[in-house]
């Protein structure tokens, strides 16, 4: 495969990683919309919106609790570029080039399987809500 193929491949792999987050962001900013649009109707209504639409405003989901948001977004975007830059690595020519594609993979799975360790195990954090 030329170079031109192991560029388009790499970038086919960012646009997926960048593409599957701008998702997850729109989803995110459509949540929050419709919290928005029903807090405002019950306002207009003369009644007090449940404390539960105030709590999908916050910017961290999970900051009622103490908790931050798990981080599988990040886990996939790295995954995926991983992903690629280990095809690349795998069609290169054996040169300077190719080494370089296998540190990049490295650095991308070790941060994939670092963020996927962090959203399934949470350290330092409480497994429940212990206040009244």
């Amino acid at each position: 495969m030329e170079n031109s193929g192991v560029a388009a491949l790499i970038a086919a792999a960012i646009l997926v990683g960048v593409g599957m987050q701008a998702w997850v962001s729109w989803l995110d900013h459509k949540r929050r919309t419709q919290a928005l649009d029903v807090i405002k109707a019950a306002l207009e209504a003369g009644r007090e919106p449940p404390q539960q639409l105030y709590d999908q405003l916050e910017p961290e989901p999970y900051a009622s609790l103490g908790l931050s948001r798990r981080p599988w977004g990040e886990a996939l975007m790295f995954a995926t570029l991983a992903i690629g830059f280990w095809i690349a690595f795998g069609v290169a020519e054996a040169s300077d080039e190719r080494d370089r594609f296998m540190l990049v993979a490295a650095v991308m799975s070790a941060a994939a399987l670092g963020c996927a360790a962090l959203a399934i195990f949470r350290p330092g954090q409480r497994k429940s809500d212990d206040r009244s």
